[in-house]
């Protein structure tokens, strides 16, 4: 029972990890120019991170899909 605590206190911290990262990407990339493809790089990032946080939220519904 100790175990699932620590697994859904682990997934919960992870899901606050990811959106503060979105969070931060997105101020970065508003305020990166767009040169040397800095916002490329910083768009792949996003798109990581959100793909991350889609698949942790489905995890927290318990949802068979995460993708």
């Amino acid at each position: 029972m100790e175990v699932l605590r620590v697994r859904d206190v682990e997934r919960e911290v992870l899901l606050k990890l990811a959106k503060k990262a979105l969070e931060e990407l997105d101020e970065a990339y508003l305020r990166v120019p767009d040169l040397d493809n800095g916002k490329a790089y910083l768009f792949r990032g996003k798109e990581r991170v959100r793909l991350m946080l889609r698949i942790l939220e489905s995890m927290n519904r318990g949802d068979e899909d995460a993708v």
